[in-house]
């Protein structure tokens, strides 16, 4: 993980902490924004994380569907970290490599709920190795889960670590610790279809795509004001219909709730049900 020496004496902490200042004078009602991890970094540096700026719409109708389960049926809240179907909170560093780290994430959780353990795989894979897309400078999940299927699987990380950088591919295959058949679209048309898809006995979390820009100093609370350029890919692992999506982000613990963010259900918040993926094995 890159670190950045501490400026927090600097003219520009001061002008963040009013910035921060202002957003919490702004925040939907409950939500707080705070100095973190983020205080000492320029906007261009942040926007080095958002490793799906400029993505343009995909005609999503070449990906099966997942089975449509039934709403009245579902849950009214619902989340797989919290029954161990996810891997700890990731960290991608200083490096646009979001789409890598949200297919990555997926395909562990989907081995999990399928019985085949809990793997840590490595994204650093991807963004050496798959050619549709430009590594630390972007991509898209959905390239990402076709790249793993054509190249025949994702490594353990342990053997493949992360680096934050564009390397060389460096793909073995005696290291593979997961293959997947496909992706799948979970969306359903609606998000309470999303839901109950989630949460069946095929479902699994989501990688899901997001403008974030918003992002950078929240805190805490249900984000109900976002913006609809997507520039983002995250995880979503759960759910309250009453009220929020619970995501989870790959910028280390010390950002929002322990890693992760509540989006306001129902309103297709920061444009998250434009893409709802899910790997088959």
């Amino acid at each position: 993980m890159l670190t950045k020496p501490n400026t927090c004496a600097s003219s520009s902490y001061i002008w963040t902490k009013d910035k921060v200042a202002s957003l919490n004078a702004n925040a939907d009602s409950g939500v707080t924004y705070a100095l973190n991890k983020f205080a000492d970094w320029t906007a261009e540096e942040f926007s080095s994380l958002l490793g799906m700026k400029g993505y343009v719409p995909r005609n999503l109708t070449d990906i099966p569907a997942v089975p449509k389960a039934d709403i009245s049926l579902a849950p009214q809240t619902f989340n797989w970290c919290s029954q161990g179907k996810c891997t700890a909170v990731k960290d991608q560093g200083q490096c646009g490599s979001c789409w890598a780290f949200a297919t990555t994430e997926n395909i562990e959780s989907v081995y999990s709920i399928r019985g085949k353990g809990l793997p840590t795989l490595a994204p650093q894979q991807i963004v050496d190795c798959d050619t549709g897309s430009a590594g630390c400078g972007g991509g898209d999940p959905a390239q990402a889960y076709r790249y793993i299927v054509q190249q025949g699987g994702l490594e353990l990380e342990q053997y493949y670590p992360y680096r934050a950088v564009n390397g060389r591919c460096a793909w073995n295959s005696a290291h593979v610790g997961a293959k997947i058949t496909g992706e799948a679209n979970g969306f359903g048309g609606s998000e309470a279809q999303m839901a109950a898809n989630m949460a069946s006995a095929s479902g699994a979390p989501y990688s899901i795509i997001v403008d974030a820009s918003s992002w950078q100093f929240y805190n805490g609370g249900i984000l109900k004001t976002c913006g609809h350029n997507i520039d983002h890919a995250v995880q979503a692992v759960g759910y309250d219909m009453n009220s929020y999506w619970t995501v989870r982000n790959s910028w280390g613990r010390g950002w929002g709730e322990s890693g992760f963010i509540r989006l306001a259900f129902g309103a297709n918040t920061c444009s998250m049900r434009t893409e709802v993926l899910t790997a088959t094995v």
